[in-house]
């Protein structure tokens, strides 16, 4: 087996000496060309959507927020709770101004009424018996229909 000997002489033309690649080298170039664009619209989209989940991310609310809220809702329950307790004292003071407790004679006619009231549920007001009441004189019928 016998080596070739290169030239050591320049080309005297290098326009004329150009790269040509041999049809497997070229496929795979291409083929490397194509993926690399794949793989760049690829991170392209990642990176639009991590920037998207940036912006949704920094409209929310933080912890600091929330705790925020919470504080100045328990301050506007706590006021509204003391703002409760002097509205009803204010309006127990003008409830007594308005109306002063009962006389002891207001209070024996308010126990009387209730009375008469207790009394007037325990009468029978049937019509039947609303009927019997024009005739007093026949007391064996008190309490029966009359038959016509």
């Amino acid at each position: 087996m016998r080596w070739r000997r290169r030239s050591s002489r320049p080309d005297p033309n290098p326009t004329t000496l150009a790269l040509v690649p041999a049809p497997r080298v070229e496929r795979a170039l291409i083929a490397l060309a194509v993926q690399t664009q794949r793989l760049d619209d690829r991170i392209d989209r990642m990176e639009r959507r991590l920037d998207d989940q940036v912006d949704i991310t920094d409209s929310l609310p933080t912890h600091e927020d929330v705790m925020d809220v919470r504080l100045h809702s328990a301050r506007v329950a706590a006021e509204l709770v003391r703002v409760a307790v002097e509205l009803r004292a204010e309006m127990e003071k003008r409830m007594a101004e308005a109306h002063p407790p009962p006389t002891a004679r207001e209070r024996r006619l308010a126990a009387l009424a209730e009375t008469i009231v207790d009394l007037s549920d325990r009468i029978d007001t049937l019509p039947s018996d609303v009927g019997n009441i024009g005739n007093l004189g026949d007391v064996g019928n008190v309490g029966r229909a009359a038959t016509a």
